[in-house]
């Protein structure tokens, strides 16, 4: 009996890494672009003496390589997974189901192209628009004429039973989809190992490179806007106060800004660059100036389309990537031994029991939701779900955390997930060592703990917070918690002021 040779046989994951490929080299692109603007806008900011974020730790990141490389694996197992997962799935209806039929040939054509109109309706977005421009008929093209190879007709294929795990394991995890679901999957599948936990740093070390690259301008932290012509010169004092409450800061000359307001007569004129985006009435603008402004960003936002397709292909291209890579590498060894259709039935009953098993933990680890009564023995229990659960319950009825004997043995819990919980808990006391608790988890080796310890000074409206922070932005080389304690200073009443 001739030996199976796992080089003839067909699997989709080699289409796929295709995709991948090219989506993290249209990635990588726009993620080192969107960097370069960034870090001149950040200059900009500097020399004008206000606050900055990132700071000038973070700053030389922004003209290098790497984070731009790893920022852009984040479009790269999102829109790209999802693009050419979408690709393949046209590419195999097609001939599989329709029997190349030309009429079938012609529908695909007219959503490809109704996608292209959707996502440049708002302005033309190149990058966004690359994605689906070029990945689409290279993996429809090769998923056709790879499935027609007369070497693969005895090989694997994605048929129906191949197919099952899929659609069966998403309604399996959909049971179990709540508020909570995403935050319970970062504590229960990420920060309980030490390859989950370096997962998440790297989400917090490299996402907001990409998440710069895509967000609206209302979505930005610090933007940047100049005044022009304004002949009232009561008025002009009135506009910067409300610019500086949305975060606009207002600088002068001929720096490039994002936002231009021009006075004529008794309306205001909003510019981006020469173009004309938006105009409204003085009182219209004094009145109500954050609405405004949210106008305006909708009304030069062209990457709206471009981030509904990326959360959508987070949300269910990611999941699928996963399962063929894991279906791959499952398959690959055991198609050695056996004929390629057995072993993609073998690896796809695999890759089921494994969703399923990781579905089963997840599932029995969720912190349930237990009384008021019985949170002084659940602070105390070995199981950690339960232990989270108080600190859950306690946060949700602002209970005061400090009143329960267990809450400093809890600060040097070796969970990072706990200590999460418990700075979440101290947002509603009013105790001073809860305070000075969270000031110490400022430096805890965790980022999620670090951030909820600065949400949390947020929401304490003690000022005497303000300084520490401000320490923190200024000392840190984490951006991602550079930002939480932004909007804390936000929250505590700080307003931008020039430094200098």
């Amino acid at each position: 009996m001739r030996t199976p040779n796992p080089s003839k046989a067909y699997h989709p994951a080699g289409i796929l890494f295709c995709g991948l490929l090219m989506a993290q080299v249209l990635a990588v692109i726009q993620v080192y672009l969107s960097n370069l603007n960034l870090h001149a806008a950040v200059s900009t900011i500097q020399d004008a003496g206000y606050l900055a974020i990132p700071n000038q730790r973070v700053m030389p990141n922004l003209r290098d390589f790497w984070p731009a490389f790893w920022g852009g694996v984040f479009f790269t197992c999102s829109i790209g997974a999802g693009v050419t997962l979408g690709s393949m799935a046209a590419g195999w209806f097609w001939l599989r189901l329709f029997g190349r039929h030309k009429f079938a040939l012609f529908i695909i054509l007219s959503v490809w192209g109704g996608l292209l109109l959707i996502l440049n309706i708002h302005g033309f977005a190149l990058l966004a628009t690359l994605y689906f421009l070029i990945i689409p008929p290279v993996i429809f093209f090769l998923t056709a004429r790879w499935l027609t190879l007369k070497a693969t007709r005895d090989a694997v294929r994605l048929g129906w039973l191949n197919l099952i795990p899929i659609p069966l394991l998403a309604l399996l995890w959909f049971t179990q989809y709540d508020a909570a679901m995403f935050l319970d999957l970062r504590d229960n599948l990420l920060l309980s190992n030490s390859a989950g936990k370096k997962f998440s740093q790297f989400y917090y070390d490299y996402t907001l490179y990409a998440a710069e690259a895509f967000k609206s301008l209302d979505q930005k932290l610090i933007k940047t806007c100049r005044l022009e012509d304004i002949a009232d010169h009561q008025l002009r004092p009135k506009m910067v106060r409300r610019l500086l409450a949305a975060d606009y800061l207002t600088l002068p000359g001929t720096a490039r800004v994002d936002l231009r307001i021009i006075q004529k007569d008794d309306s205001l004129v909003f510019m981006r660059g020469d173009k004309k985006i938006l105009v409204v009435r003085v009182n219209q603008f004094l009145s109500d100036p954050r609405k405004v402004l949210q106008r305006y960003s909708a009304a030069r936002d062209r990457h709206g389309a471009f981030r509904q397709f990326t959360y959508l292909s987070l949300l269910m291209g990611f999941p699928v990537m996963l399962y063929l890579i894991l279906h791959f590498a499952i398959y690959y060894p055991i198609a050695r031994f056996i004929r390629p259709k057995y072993a993609a039935a073998a690896a796809s009953l695999l890759c089921l029991l494994i969703g399923l098993t990781v579905l089963v933990y997840f599932q029995s680890n969720r912190s349930g939701r237990i009384r008021v009564t019985s949170i002084p023995e659940a602070l105390t229990s070995d199981r950690l779900s339960t232990r989270l659960a108080a600190l859950k319950r306690i946060g949700q009825e602002e209970l005061e955390i400090t009143d329960y004997p267990a809450y400093s043995v809890l600060l040097s819990s070796p969970h990072p997930q706990e200590r999460y919980w418990l700075a979440a808990a101290m947002a509603t006391s009013r105790r001073p060592e809860s305070f000075n608790a969270l000031l110490q988890l400022l430096d805890d080796e965790s980022t999620n703990v670090r951030t909820m310890a600065l949400y949390s000074l947020g929401r304490r409206n003690n000022r005497q917070a303000i300084k520490p922070i401000l320490q923190k932005i200024r000392t840190s080389e984490d951006w991602y918690a550079q930002l939480y304690a932004y909007n804390a200073l936000k929250a505590l009443g700080w307003k931008q002021t020039k430094l200098h």
